[in-house]
């Protein structure tokens, strides 16, 4: 009798662990941006709900907007996060998004990389902060980019994934959305051809000496035409 009761303890212990850790794998709350020829902006009832918004910035000085209020007590608990992948692997930092956070701005200063098991991503933190709210404050993230950049915000820290606490131009992401954002494949642009200056004015000026020299000697040039024929 003892043996069942601890084969059953055992097996009862496994399962609640295992319902546990999935529940902790899916505790964020993944969300991307529903209509991306409007506003990137969005409200969030509870920051302390951990959420990663995914996104992709196609050109340089686009915003991505996060209002919310956060209480005496809190914890501000926020990172930015591009994917362990070209072409944002490779770029220079300053080439990568930043926040401004009310007045503060925080520039990428982190190349920390992790695997995240949920969304199974390997992802680099390019900036990662945990700040303690000394009073109730209003507060607005906007992540501001400085080229063609695929990019994650992720705030808070509770696991909760059953209720819906963000609004505005987004729409929760699937597995299949998340599959899309990530495994895009990116075609490099071809390099622009730069017009060199000098050597434009170098065939304007050696044409205008041509036409200058054969209407100074076009009557020459006539005479010996004519002779010739």
């Amino acid at each position: 009798m003892k043996n069942k009761i601890k084969v059953t303890s055992i097996f009862l212990f496994q399962f609640f662990g295992l319902f546990f850790f999935v529940n902790t794998i899916q505790a964020h709350q993944p969300f991307g941006i529903n209509d991306k020829s409007k506003e990137n902006y969005i409200e969030i009832s509870d920051a302390t709900v951990s959420h990663a918004f995914y996104g992709e910035f196609l050109n340089k000085d686009e915003e991505m907007i996060l209002t919310f209020k956060l209480k005496e007590g809190d914890t501000f608990d926020f990172s930015l996060l591009i994917p362990n992948l070209e072409p944002e692997k490779v770029k220079n930092a300053n080439e990568l998004p930043y926040l401004q956070i009310n007045d503060k701005k925080y520039l990428p200063n982190q190349t920390s990389t992790f695997y995240e098991p949920y969304s199974r991503m390997d992802l680099i933190r390019i900036i990662s902060e945990k700040q303690n709210i000394e009073k109730d404050t209003d507060i607005k993230v906007r992540v501001i980019s400085r080229g063609n950049t695929r990019y994650v915000f992720s705030i808070g820290y509770k696991e909760i994934f059953n209720n819906t606490y963000a609004s505005g131009n987004i729409k929760r992401f699937s597995m299949n959305d998340l599959n899309e954002w990530y495994n895009r494949l990116y075609t490099p642009e071809a390099p622009k051809e730069k017009i060199n200056l000098s050597i434009i004015l170098t065939i304007i000026i050696g044409i205008t000496i041509s036409l200058s020299l054969i209407f100074y000697y076009r009557q020459d040039i006539l005479n010996k035409f004519h002779n010739n024929y």
